[in-house]
């Protein structure tokens, strides 16, 4: 039989790749469109929305002169600029006629005494700026800790970038006369792309039968023929789909046929992008299709950007996939829990109870305490179980402590008459301080009614970030940022086990009387004297103490983090993080107890 961490390290190496590309990780707006400074930060998967007029639009464009800036320079060599905006450096003057967006009025409230700028930040440090200004040509720098490309090739080498476009997509045309295939691998990427969708495919016939093949799995009971000539020689193109064993041209299709058949088209023509790009793919779409096309989209080994205004969208991701957009401010902001997502639906004019349709959707609720859902999708990433709370299958409440459990027996009955369905429930408690008495009696009781229960080893879930070896590696890397900042010359000595353990005997105290507390609490009823049980367990704990396992397992997690940075401020002017920590956790690092939930976790989620 497998041990827990063997399962977890197998189900690892199936999902694991290798990431060899390069990342935006934030873009910064100065004077450009609707931004006069506003900046976004980016994740993996990236839903921006709004209100009309407010700026998505702008950054969706941003993106797009990115890209088409990069195609043009990365087929040259870099050469010194002497640009108005700063010193001669190298970098490239990119024609107007390679922009795929209309120049004129680019400067935020017409303001032409300052350039428009966007700058991309990527991986490593490294940055690509454009500038413009309606006196000067376009300008594409860059920036990076290495040495300076020469080359086209070394260009290329240094900033790898592959960016796929999904535009705005509309009907087809009903004629459609063969294009040049230059022009085809040009445009395809723009809001043109409908009128040459049978083009695209005349000159892409080797990808067809997987095109075809997706097309029939997705859309059940429709097929699709490729394009042909409509004569022998006739420079018009027609191609049909197939429904019910009849035979029509693509422009009788509905639309959403039509839409959906040019979105597959896209995806199929990025594979090995590492940015998507996708604007507003909702239009003409059923929800379920738009379900559809997120399941796409996610299991792309890519950054994807979507802009939408579509609610069946925001609320069938995660609320820190969606990023709300407002010009006003100066930064996106990014939605951190189903709360924020309801303020987004109502924001675009919805009615809709986010937590209730989730809920009538998955039929699955997972209840923790407090915050504890952000740490848990932290522990979750260490163990690749990236998907586990996303596409809204499992919804998660929190509830205000352990002594909440007896209000959850009752969850099922109360869903069940709002929804009218039995809705299967999950729990995470934490541990507390309570003894093995208690915790045994809460467990049988809830087991009886619930169908997953599980109640952490350690005190709480702050606990499992505990880890010495990672905590070590956050600060070391705090302290070199700070050297190569100039901030302090060189890295001060730090004895980590020995700073944690002067931290842990802070809470020792505490710690002590609150679990002796409780353990005479379960025992009130027992025959022991109340003050036998009171030295016992007091002996007992003070030799556990000596074990550092059971000190970080058992002191108040939070208390202990509070005290660790309030340290490492006064002394070393820095700050470490449970987000930056779990960046250095590894698997072999995590206790069983928790692998062990998220394994149960997975296949309640998994399990209709």
């Amino acid at each position: 039989m497998f041990s827990l961490y063997e399962q977890l390290k197998s189900l690892l190496q199936k999902r694991a790749y290798v990431i060899n590309y390069l990342m935006i990780n934030s873009i910064h707006f100065l004077n450009f469109k609707a931004f006069q400074d506003f900046s976004i930060v980016l994740k993996d998967f990236n839903i921006l929305t709004g209100p009309n007029n407010n700026g998505k639009s702008t950054i969706l464009d941003g993106l797009r002169v990115l890209h088409s800036a990069y195609r043009f320079a990365s087929r040259y060599n870099p050469k010194i600029i002497n640009s108005p905006f700063g010193s001669a450096q190298y970098g490239y003057e990119i024609p107007s006629s390679s922009i795929p967006i209309i120049l004129d009025n680019i400067q935020t409230d017409f303001n032409t005494s300052e350039p428009s700028t966007i700058k991309f930040k990527f991986d490593q440090g490294k940055v690509l700026s454009l500038y413009f200004h309606p006196e000067y040509p376009i300008y594409l720098f860059f920036d990076t800790p290495n040495k300076a490309p020469l080359t086209s090739s070394s260009f290329r080498k240094e900033f790898p970038l592959n960016i796929s476009i999904v535009p705005t997509l509309g009907p087809f045309e009903v004629e459609e006369e063969l294009l040049d295939l230059n022009y085809v691998k040009r445009w395809y990427g723009s809001r043109r792309s409908p009128r040459m969708f049978r083009s695209y495919w005349f000159y892409n016939l080797g990808d067809f039968a997987q095109f075809k093949s997706q097309v029939e799995s997705t859309w059940p009971g429709m097929s699709i023929l490729q394009p042909e000539r409509k004569t022998g020689f006739s420079k018009e193109l027609v191609m049909f789909f197939e429904e019910n064993r009849m035979l029509r041209e693509i422009c009788w299709a509905g639309f959403g046929f039509q839409i959906w058949l040019q979105l597959l088209t896209h995806i199929n023509n990025s594979k090995g992008a590492d940015i998507m790009i996708v604007d507003e793919p909702e239009i003409y779409l059923h929800p379920d299709l738009q379900h559809k096309i997120l399941d796409l989209l996610k299991k792309l080994n890519a950054k994807v950007i979507l802009a939408t205004h579509s609610v069946e969208i925001i609320n069938s991701v995660e609320p820190t996939e969606v990023l709300l957009i407002d010009k006003k401010n100066k930064s996106a902001k990014r939605i951190s829990d189903l709360l924020g997502l309801q303020s987004v639906s109502n924001i675009l004019g919805s009615g809709q109870n986010i937590q209730l349709t989730r809920l009538a959707r998955g039929k699955k609720i997972l209840f923790v305490e407090g915050l504890d859902l952000r740490l848990l999708r932290r522990l979750s990433k260490i163990c690749k179980f990236d998907d586990l709370f996303a596409s809204g299958e499992l919804t998660v409440i929190p509830i205000e402590g352990f002594t909440q459990h007896d209000k959850i027996i009752h969850t099922n009955w109360a869903f069940t008459k709002v929804l009218g369905e039995e809705i299967k429930i999950a729990i995470l408690l934490d541990r507390d301080y309570r003894a093995e008495e208690e915790l045994d009696s809460v467990l049988r009781k809830l087991s009886e009614e619930i169908s997953l229960v599980h109640i952490l080893k350690k005190k709480e879930i702050e606990n499992y970030f505990i880890i010495p070896t990672a905590i070590q590696k956050v600060i070391e890397q705090k302290l070199e940022e700070r050297i190569v900042a100039g901030t302090i010359l060189q890295n001060p000595d730090i004895d980590i086990s020995k700073l944690l353990d002067i931290i842990a005997e802070q809470l020792k105290a505490d710690t002590k009387t609150q679990i002796v507390a409780h353990k005479a609490k379960a025992n009130q009823k027992s025959a022991k004297d109340i003050s036998t049980t009171i030295t016992e367990s007091s002996t007992k704990f003070e030799d556990d103490w000596t074990n550092p396992l059971f000190r970080f397992s058992v002191i108040c997690g939070k208390s202990f983090f509070s005290l660790l940075n309030s340290h490492l401020q006064e002394y070393y002017k820095l700050s470490i993080s449970y987000s930056k920590i779990s960046n250095y956790i590894k698997l072999a690092d995590l206790d069983n107890d928790i692998t062990e939930f998220l394994i149960k976790l997975n296949a309640f989620k998994a399990n209709s």
